[in-house]
């Protein structure tokens, strides 16, 4: 083999080189991608299912809060009814004392 042609294979073989170089770069750099994706995904599936808890606390405590309003209404309710009756046994008991 001639020199030239020697030199001319130690060129290829030394670009070979730097593109096994650069591609092994770029296939660790991937990997590093990949996990960060997969990373990125577990937090996103963390939220997503932190954010749907909070929806469920949300109608749990609506749903009390309506239960609150519905027995407060029916206490309000029965409060006025006995204030009524106690305001109708009071003027009876006015006549029955205006009688006497």
């Amino acid at each position: 083999m001639d020199k030239e042609t020697k030199q001319m294979f130690e060129l290829v073989l030394k670009k070979l080189d730097s593109m096994e170089k650069r591609f092994d770069s770029m296939e660790t750099r991937q990997e590093s991608m990949e996990t960060g994706q997969e990373s990125m995904q577990k937090r996103q599936d963390e939220m997503y299912l932190l954010f749907r808890s909070l929806e469920e606390n949300v109608k749990v405590t609506r749903a009390e809060q309506e239960k609150a309003t519905y027995i407060l209404a029916d206490m309000q309710g029965k409060i006025t009814k006995s204030t009524e009756k106690v305001e109708d046994h009071e003027k009876v008991i006015e006549q029955i004392r205006a009688i006497n």
